[in-house]
This record gives C-alpha cells, sequence and structure tokens, in this order.
C-alpha cells in the first residue's frame, strides 16, 4: 500500500503556483443565522408566495437551517427560490414538525446556498420563498432559521 501525504481543500500550498486558495467563506465563515416568522391566512389560496429572507450570493449553507412547520397552515410545505418553487423543500407537513433540510455531512455539507438551490451561477442575492401548492387548510405560522457561513 501506499504512503501518501495528502491535504484538505482549506489548506494553500503557497510555494505551489497551481494550488488553488480556499474560499475565505469556507476557510474562516463566521455563522450568521437569519431567524424569522411567516404567517398564512385561512384562506389563503393556490400559488401563494412567501418571500422568507434574502441571502448574500456568496453564503455558504450550514446545518443549522430549519423550518418549523408545525403550525403552518398548509399541508404540504414547498420552499425554494421564488422561481423553483421546491428548489429546497418539497414534502407533507406530516412528515415532521422540523424540517431540516441540509444535514451534517450530507450531499450539500460545504456548498454555497445558490448550487444547493440549484441556479446556474452565483447570484448577487438568493431570495427564499415558501409557496402553497394547495388552498390552506387554516391559518397559521412556520417559525425558521436560515443559517449561512460568509467571511
Amino acid at each position: 500500500m501506499a504512503i501518501v501525504k495528502g491535504k484538505s481543500d482549506l489548506i494553500h500550498d503557497t510555494m505551489d503556483l497551481t494550488s488553488t486558495p480556499p474560499d475565505p467563506e469556507k476557510a474562516r465563515g463566521r455563522l450568521i443565522c437569519s431567524t424569522g416568522t411567516v404567517a398564512n391566512a385561512a384562506d389563503d389560496s393556490n400559488t401563494s408566495m412567501y418571500h422568507l429572507a434574502t441571502l448574500p450570493g456568496r453564503a455558504v449553507v450550514h446545518e443549522d437551517t430549519f423550518f418549523d412547520v408545525e403550525n403552518w397552515g398548509f399541508a404540504q410545505v414547498v420552499i425554494g427560490t421564488k422561481t423553483d418553487t421546491d428548489a429546497l423543500v418539497d414534502q407533507t407537513k406530516a412528515t415532521e414538525n422540523i424540517v431540516q433540510p441540509i444535514a451534517i455531512g450530507d450531499a450539500s455539507h460545504g456548498k454555497f446556498w445558490w448550487e444547493v438551490l440549484g441556479l446556474a451561477a452565483q447570484p448577487n442575492v438568493i431570495e427564499i420563498w415558501a409557496h402553497a401548492e394547495a388552498d390552506a387548510t387554516g391559518a397559521g405560522s412556520m417559525p425558521f432559521r436560515l443559517a449561512y457561513l460568509m467571511p
């Protein structure tokens, strides 16, 4: 077996001109949490949209992101961008009370929000929206936290 000496993507070899420095967001990013609550009325109908937050385009996802859907007034939880309704979450409310779309060590680990949401390129800002795929089942609210790393 070969004995190797490797390095992570956080290590930059300044003596190697082909070595790429790590993204500052990933190497020394500080955790920022946008915490809010969105409400819906009992008569909100299909295709209603709720703007949850606007994030910086360079934001790196963090697993502290969650949506507390227990009292959300819709049977389906659909969260994404303004134009891609289910880019982040698409599940029935009955599945679980707390939805955590980013898990420790999953495929989204260390990626930028724009990559996780399936955007073609990094925008200046990223808008996160909740969408209604059917009429509301009652009035409700959804507390949430969008967590991300920034330099």
